[in-house]
């Protein structure tokens, strides 16, 4: 069985915050003098190797079992309030740049929101920082070192919908919500950029800027080192693909897609008013009322009105 320092120091980032004083602020220091700090960064900027959830109630320590959850690999517990910090270690870690895998990122963040949510964990808390588990001014208990895969802590819990993860903005959806806005975003205003022969640093600091003011609107920001890397990575990569001739290009390509494909027959293509003799208003006045002839039946249907075969009344 690996010690608990182990799975720490391990995975540490090079320089991680920390601090012994959150109201003082976080300093930066190696990580062989950071982690004899009460307060560690125990993630990488860009990986995620522990799933950190901030419990601030009353025994907190037992909320996972409270929750039906699997056990937690460490609880850090404050012996003053008995709030405490959980980590769970990730068998993979998850990649939060733009560089990695998009879809473990959003499976991580779904099953990060439910545990949450079982939890009662803060959804105010960064994850920047979390109780050192090593450091003596805690009552830390070590459960087990064996690492989850994301499929088995998903089977714990139900995952919330796309939309409802995207709405939280706290923890991992935050680096979903602002990769999605930033793509989205970067898409239709890069052509604008380019047309007006901007160059790649001032498109670069064009979507910096994005990304700062969303970031900004999040309830709990994500550290700027974060939102700088995800605007780097969009920046690049949207410069580099996105030619205004290969946009043009992509747009003829969907328009002759489109009109190649047969169009479904319509009521005003086939103007049934004409066979009847009658002007289009009343025409529509009478398919209304119930009064179309049989043999304008088909079109009444036809039309998407929303009318059915049953529900047209014949004219005697």
């Amino acid at each position: 069985m690996s010690s608990l320092t182990d799975l720490i120091v391990d995975r540490l980032p090079r320089r991680p915050y920390c601090t012994d004083n959150l109201e003082r602020g976080l300093i930066i220091r190696p990580a062989s003098i950071a982690v004899e700090k009460s307060h560690l960064q125990l993630n990488p900027a860009y990986v995620r190797h522990w799933l950190v959830f901030d419990v601030d109630i009353p025994l907190a320590a037992i909320a996972w079992e409270t929750a039906n959850l699997p056990a937690p690999n460490w609880i850090a517990v404050n012996p003053v309030n008995t709030h405490a910090h959980y980590g769970y270690l990730l068998e993979v870690p998850v990649i939060t740049a733009p560089a990695g895998r998009d879809k473990p990122l959003r499976y991580a963040a779904a099953i990060e929101s439910a545990f949450r949510l079982g939890l009662k964990a803060d959804p105010r808390y960064s994850g920047l920082v979390s109780k050192n588990p090593l450091h003596g001014q805690w009552k830390t208990w070590f459960i087990h070192d064996r690492a989850y895969s994301l499929e088995e802590l998903a089977d714990w819990v139900t995952l919330p919908k796309p939309s409802r993860l995207s709405e939280e903005n706290v923890g991992l959806g935050r680096n979903v919500t602002l990769f999605d806005h930033l793509r989205s975003w970067s898409y239709s205003m890069v052509r604008t950029y380019k047309s007006a022969d901007a160059n790649q640093e001032l498109w670069a600091r064009a979507l910096l800027h994005e990304a700062e003011g969303l970031n900004s609107r999040f309830a709990t920001p994500l550290a700027f080192p974060e939102v700088r890397a995800v605007a780097k990575s969009v920046a690049k990569w949207t410069w580099r693909r996105f030619s205004l001739e290969a946009f043009s290009s992509l747009q003829r390509s969907r328009a002759q897609k489109r009109w190649s494909q047969p169009r479904p027959a319509s009521v005003e293509r086939s103007a049934p008013w004409e066979r009847l003799g009658v002007s289009r208003r009343t025409y529509y006045n009478r398919k209304k009322a119930g009064t179309l002839p049989l043999d304008c039946c088909t079109d009444a249907i036809s039309d998407n009105s929303g009318g059915g075969a049953s529900e047209v009344r014949l004219e005697h």
